[in-house]
């Protein structure tokens, strides 16, 4: 059996989730991030995307849309910190596909740098909780 390691997620709101993992996969800056049992020290950004934990060697999985934020790695623990956390039970498919829809609507409209920007981590975050509910 791998060894697993302690997993904490919170944002401004919550705890969204404390628990045991043997990996997970986290959306980093320059790609995403495979994090295994005594994995070396770590800081990194996180952009929006699914954050996968494998729960045991028998495949059960979590997954998770996030938000922006930052992951730290040390001493065999994780401490995700994100503006955003939703589970794939807690997305509603059909909601978040209208937000996606809204948000592309919006980032094609913009002329403005800092609208455009926000426009384009809506499509972000949309896109995630799709991912992460498996519609995209």
């Amino acid at each position: 059996m791998a060894k697993s390691f302690k997993v904490v997620i919170v944002t401004p709101d919550k705890t969204a989730y404390e628990g045991e993992a043997v990996s997970a996969t986290i959306p980093g800056l320059a790609g995403y991030i495979g994090i295994w049992a005594n994995h070396a020290p770590l800081v990194a950004a996180v952009i929006p995307g699914v954050v996968t934990l494998k729960k045991d060697d028998m495949g059960s999985e979590l997954r998770m849309a996030v938000g922006t934020g930052f992951v730290e790695v040390a001493d065999n623990v994780v401490n995700l910190m994100v503006e955003t956390c939703e589970t794939a039970g807690e997305i509603d498919a059909e909601r978040a596909t209208k937000a996606l829809e809204r948000a592309r609507r919006r980032l094609a409209d913009m002329q403005d740098d800092i609208d455009r920007e926000r426009a384009r981590l809506a499509v972000a975050r949309a896109e995630a909780r799709l991912r992460a509910v498996g519609k995209k």
